[in-house]
């Protein structure tokens, strides 16, 4: 009996904590960028866009992907600008922090969000970054479903953290 309960109270402890968050693989892209995602996940290009996502099927309607998009610039950005293209790029509803990020050089400007979302009538929560040089900017963005944001955001602080941009200067 006593066997029993501590089964039981084992496997109720397991459904209540947190699925540790898939394994991530790193991979380089074309444009000089690096970034890890799920190893499992399906990566898709569209336009200037790179989408890492669980299921291809529904890009861009998915409330959990990452995203890098590389565009060219006249320059580095300015701040409006660089709210501004965010905005353009992801369906933003709310921002809960934007602000110039430690990893700022001579070579390349970095701005870390903080910005909710929706996508196909599903929220999601993200973080991101875009790093902007002389040439062109990069914008990196790793989202999750609103109600597995708690669970999935070190994961994608993890993945914005370990990205590194391409040449942005040439």
């Amino acid at each position: 009996m006593r066997w029993g309960l501590i089964v039981c109270a084992g496997l109720a402890l397991a459904a209540c904590t947190a699925s540790a968050p898939a394994r991530l693989t790193e991979t380089r892209d074309e444009r000089g960028f690096t970034i890890r995602h799920p190893q499992t996940w399906t990566q898709v290009r569209r336009d200037d866009a790179v989408w890492f996502v669980p299921n291809a099927d529904r890009v861009p309607d998915v409330a959990e992907f990452i995203l890098v998009v590389t565009r060219s610039a006249p320059g580095k950005l300015d701040d409006p600008t660089i709210r501004r293209v965010v905005f353009e790029v992801l369906p933003v509803q709310g921002v809960s922090g934007f602000q110039q990020d430690a990893r700022t050089t001579a070579q390349a400007l970095w701005y870390k969000f903080e910005v909710t979302g929706t996508s196909a009538g599903r929220e999601w929560a993200s973080v991101g970054v875009l790093v902007s040089g002389d040439v062109r900017y990069h914008i990196a963005v790793c989202a999750k479903p609103l109600q597995q944001w708690r669970s999935g955001q070190k994961q994608c602080d993890e993945v914005i953290r370990t990205f590194q941009p391409g040449n942005l200067n040439r």
